[in-house]
């Protein structure tokens, strides 16, 4: 069983007392809320599906696709910083590769903003395997998707997103 986690984004306007700052993308059990000490907001994340994690320190830019750590497995247990729980990294970006990662989080969230990390993770490593490999044009990552979908008939007609997405 995978542990769910809770994501800490700092807030803007408290940028000064730690030293990154941080979206964070995936299936989220409740709707964010604020700290007791009003310096970020709290997300907690559903450990069985895909979250991504993107980090801007200064001078540079770091990305994370993670999942909840398994306790019955034999996965490697990871924390992260602003992260509560323990995670499973599936794939790490810097540079290109993050560039790559946080452009096709946009163009897959686009018409369904939870919908892509409820897929497997079988096709979060096939994406991240074309990302490293450079291969990761749009119309190799629907080609993906719509292979998954069919592979393991994942969506009902209600949660299609490969129909919207391919509009």
């Amino acid at each position: 069983m995978r542990h769910d986690f809770l994501v800490f984004v700092p807030l803007e306007d408290q940028k000064s007392s730690v030293s990154y700052s941080m979206y964070a993308y995936g299936v989220k059990n409740e709707a964010p809320r604020q700290t007791d000490d009003e310096k970020s907001l709290c997300l907690s994340f559903d450990g069985n599906h895909i979250a991504v994690l993107l980090y801007y320190f200064s001078g540079f830019e770091r990305a994370y696709v993670v999942t909840g750590w398994d306790s019955e497995s034999s996965e490697e247990k990871s924390s992260l910083p602003g992260v509560d729980g323990d995670l499973y990294i599936l794939f790490t970006a810097i540079g290109r590769e993050y560039k790559s990662l946080k452009r096709l989080i946009a163009i897959l969230t686009k018409y369904s903003e939870e919908g892509v990390f409820k897929m497997p993770q079988s096709f979060w490593f096939r994406l991240c395997a074309l990302i490293q490999g450079r291969k990761a044009r749009k119309s190799n990552v629907l080609h993906l998707l719509h292979l998954t979908k069919e592979e393991n008939e994942f969506y009902g007609r209600e949660n299609d997103l490969c129909t919207e997405i391919s509009k």
